[in-house]
């Protein structure tokens, strides 16, 4: 792809538009970087070449228009932006056409971050030169100029980014499971998968599709004829990555392999061995030894926000699974839970449906804390029978948990909510969680 001497305008000034903004910047494009929100200032990290404006999203007419991932689906801005540019893209679309490495990528609805770091620990634990994110958090054009073709690219793409890809072709992917998210971004669940199978899309022969065999919605996908297509699974023993009792199997020219044992791994619940088993079967299609695989999943660490202890105290754990923002990913901590649990859930509306999540949480949760703006809602599709106490904010939710638990119990902040009612995001939630967690800890300890 030709960049040097080229017009772009990137539109939106987040973190992964300044990162293609400074990337084609570098790379000797006419560059202008925009803002939909009046009165921004020019943002201090942009490269000086790059002219700047707030205010509007419109390209210069005839320019490649690299688009924000924060632009709905059903935005009309998007097709306003088309009318002008000559060409529209994401931030992956525009890393993928000038990437020199081989890309392996995730995506989902669920487990996308962990399977990505998972198999980002194998490929390092193989020695080769390894990069790690995308959706994770540090855009992917950051990381572009130090690649070259011995480096592995393992890159988490969200339904958002996916949108905006024509190209993009993986040579290994990974989708771990599709459940309703986003469906005010998309325009429901239909285009919200209509983007998910765009990581699939340009795929073929020599490619490698890794799909959880598990999932009744990906069961109905029309699956593409070129790539060979690979399934994991905890209860299919027919599947390429299998849980046979407590021991993960992978298929090798059709023969099953043990890999590990569960009680290897370093994370909790049932949830993360499916996302193990989807890693070790990407790791196999990109090269790596079973020993390899073996080493980068038994020294694998969970990552902040996603079932992760953050106190122990009085014989009570907290766990932060603040990244569990729809009803599928809580419902999965839940399920992964051990002994009597306290749930803290609630945030801001994703137009979500809480009957079945209700049902679960009826089943698992001993008590139940219901805080921010689907406090309510949750509180009636758990059912008035059930031990529920509803609080404005996280602070009372945690501070009622505090008299609640007893020794041997667990207090799980598994929201099944987004964050954006009280906080900036999941993250955010995570860390006051955590500061309020270790605060208690250190005023029990004697």
């Amino acid at each position: 792809m030709k960049v040097a001497g080229v017009a772009f305008t990137v539109v939106g000034a987040g973190r992964s538009g300044i990162a293609a903004a400074n990337l084609l910047a570098r790379r000797g494009a006419d560059v202008l970087l925009t803002e939909g929100r009046e009165g921004v200032s020019r943002p201090g990290n942009l490269h000086e070449s790059a002219a700047f404006q707030c205010g509007q999203n419109t390209p210069r007419p005839g320019d490649i228009a690299v688009l924000s991932p924060g632009i709905p689906e059903v935005s009309p801005v998007r097709g306003e932006i088309a009318q002008v540019a000559s060409e529209v893209m994401g931030e992956v679309e525009l890393f993928y056409r000038l990437c020199p490495a081989t890309v392996l990528a995730i995506t989902g609805t669920d487990g996308k971050s962990t399977t990505t770091t998972m198999l980002g620990a194998i490929s390092e634990a193989s020695g080769r030169p390894t990069f790690v994110g995308g959706n994770l958090g540090n855009p992917l054009t950051d990381d572009l100029d130090r690649l070259g073709e011995d480096h592995v690219v393992v890159a988490e793409v969200s339904a958002f980014q996916l949108t905006t890809c024509e190209t993009f072709r993986p040579s290994v992917a990974i989708v771990t499971n599709i459940s309703q998210d986003h469906l005010d971004y998309h325009g429901g669940y239909a285009p919200y998968q209509a983007a998910k199978r765009r990581i699939f899309a340009r795929m073929g022969p020599g490619d490698t599709l890794i799909v959880n065999g598990d999932d009744p919605i990906i069961a109905g996908w029309s699956l593409p004829d070129g790539p060979r297509i690979q399934t994991f699974s905890l209860s299919d023993p027919g599947a390429d990555g299998f849980l046979d009792g407590s021991t993960l199997m992978v298929r090798i020219e059709g023969a099953p392999v043990p890999l590990m044992d569960r009680s290897e791994l370093r994370v909790l619940g049932i949830h993360n061995v499916a996302n193990a088993l989807a890693a070790a079967l990407a790791g196999l299609a990109a090269g790596f030894s079973t020993e390899t695989i073996r080493e980068g999943l038994r020294t694998y660490e969970a990552l902040p926000h996603r079932m992760e202890t953050v106190a122990l105290v009085d014989e009570v754990r907290w766990v932060n699974d603040s990244k569990a923002t729809n009803v599928n990913a809580a419902s999965a901590g839940i399920s992964s839970m051990d002994g009597p649990v306290i749930l803290l859930a609630g945030g801001s509306e994703k137009d979500a449906d809480f009957s079945e999540f209700g049902a679960l949480v009826r089943e698992r949760a001993k008590e139940v804390v219901l805080f921010g703006a689907t406090r309510h809602r949750l509180a009636e599709a758990i059912g008035a029978d059930h031990v529920t106490a509803i609080v404005t904010d996280l602070q009372e939710a945690f501070d009622l948990a505090v008299v609640l638990a007893k020794a041997g119990e667990t207090v799980l902040l598994s929201p099944a909510c987004a964050s954006f009612d009280q906080f900036r995001s999941y993250e955010h939630r995570g860390d006051v969680f955590r500061e309020l967690a270790q605060a208690h800890q250190k005023g029990s300890t004697p």
